[in-house]
């Protein structure tokens, strides 16, 4: 078994990593393997991947569809915390799945909300939930998952490339590691391109709290799952080589 996943605040890896260990899956990065085309073959291959607004990950859409994948059972996992906004029929248009299954984790979009205080509480009721979509992936359980056709625009909708830094910015670093898309550079100051995924893993992760979207994020909680590290998402989202969990 193969999972590709997307994390920016370590919750999609936290959930490919419970998978993993239950069934022995290799763990793949999408970021790491983004620019490749290949053609994907084992006996299953799974993606995992949060929600965004109504949609999958810009660039989780774009590496499925410039990859080619063979398996006789094809799964996902789509990680929501708010509203679950059925992206899964965006995925099932672009590539043929056998199961589809939703999980609530916890918000990390800051822009709007502030996460949950007690994130680990939160994650205790994601794992029973996530105990059976581990039972139903094992056991090859089929579900229906209708293809729909048109794009989810979360990117567009949130806007790009629209964060900005406060004066206790050290330029530290930490944001350009943690970036999936390779969007942010560091020099006499911090600059935001135009390839933004809207993972907030910049803002969230930033040790000083230095990056905000909207005046109203620095008042808010910053979020990264207690159980992944910042160096675990740092190594998933680096383009040095394959992260596999």
């Amino acid at each position: 078994m193969t999972i590709f996943y997307f994390t920016g605040t370590g919750n999609s890896l936290f959930v490919a990593r419970k998978i993993a260990d239950s069934t022995g899956a290799t763990l793949i990065s999408v970021p790491q393997v983004v620019a490749e085309q290949r053609t994907y073959t084992d006996d299953s291959i799974g993606f995992v991947f949060p929600q965004y607004a109504i949609s999958i990950p810009v660039m989780v859409r774009r590496f499925i569809l410039n990859n080619t994948f063979h398996a006789d059972y094809i799964f996902a996992v789509d990680l929501y915390a708010i509203i679950r906004a059925n992206p899964l029929r965006e995925l099932a248009g672009i590539i043929s799945l056998n199961y589809g299954a939703y999980l609530k984790t916890p918000n990390n979009f800051i822009q709007a909300l502030s996460p949950p205080k007690n994130p680990t509480a939160v994650l205790t009721k994601a794992k029973i939930r996530l105990d059976e979509i581990i039972n139903d992936i094992s056991s090859r359980k089929n579900n229906s998952i209708k293809p729909r056709e048109t794009v989810g625009n979360a990117t567009r909708y949130f806007g790009e490339a629209r964060f900005k830094t406060t004066n206790s910015c050290t330029r530290c670093g930490t944001c350009v590691k943690v970036c999936p898309a390779s969007n942010i550079r560091i020099g006499e100051s911090v600059t935001f391109g135009n390839k933004c995924e809207n993972c907030f893993a910049c803002v969230n992760l930033c040790p000083k709290h230095a990056i905000y979207s909207n005046k109203s994020s620095l008042k808010r909680r910053q979020y990264r799952n207690p159980f992944i590290s910042i160096d675990e998402i740092a190594e998933a989202n680096s383009k040095s080589g394959q992260a596999k969990g």
